[in-house]
C-alpha cells in the first residue's frame, strides 16, 4: 500500500513539473532577463554600488525593458546614496546583442553603459570549462 502511494505521490510531482515547464517564447524571455540582470549587476558590482537590489522590471520603449534598482539601507551608515533609484534599459538588439542604458526616470537622457555580442553557441560550448557526464 505504501509503495503504491509513493508511486502515485511521484507521478503527480513528475506530471506536475512537466506542467510548468516553460515554452519557447517564456524561456527566450526568461534568457533575456537573465542576462540583463547579469549584465546590470556586473556593472553595479564593478562601480562598488553593491546596495542596490532589484526592485521591479516595467516594459519599456522599443521592445527594451526598464529595470529599476532600488537602494537598501545598511544598519552601520546613516548616508544613503544620492540616488534612491537607478533606472537600466535593457534592450536585446539582436539574437545575441545586448545594450545597457542608465536612464531618468523618463527615459530623456539615457546613457550608453555597456553593449555585448555573445558569442556563438558552438563557440560558447568550446568555451565551456565543464561538462555533465551522461550517466
Amino acid at each position: 500500500m505504501q509503495k503504491i502511494t509513493a508511486a502515485s505521490n511521484a507521478l503527480i510531482i513528475c506530471l506536475s513539473l512537466a506542467a510548468c515547464q516553460p515554452e519557447a517564447g517564456n524561456a527566450q524571455a526568461q534568457q533575456r532577463n537573465f542576462v540583463c540582470k547579469a549584465l546590470i549587476e556586473g556593472f553595479l558590482s564593478a562601480q562598488q554600488l553593491n546596495r542596490y537590489e532589484l526592485h521591479q522590471i516595467q516594459p519599456a520603449q522599443q521592445g527594451a525593458e526598464l529595470y529599476i534598482y532600488k537602494a537598501q539601507p545598511e544598519h552601520s551608515a546613516s548616508v544613503m546614496p544620492q540616488q534612491r533609484k537607478l533606472h537600466f534599459a535593457c534592450q536585446q538588439a539582436s539574437a545575441r546583442k545586448f545594450q545597457i542604458q542608465l536612464s531618468g526616470p523618463q527615459q530623456e537622457n539615457a546613457q550608453a553603459l555597456l553593449s555585448v555580442e555573445l558569442p556563438e553557441p558552438a563557440q560558447l560550448k568550446a568555451l565551456t570549462a565543464f561538462s555533465l557526464n551522461p550517466q
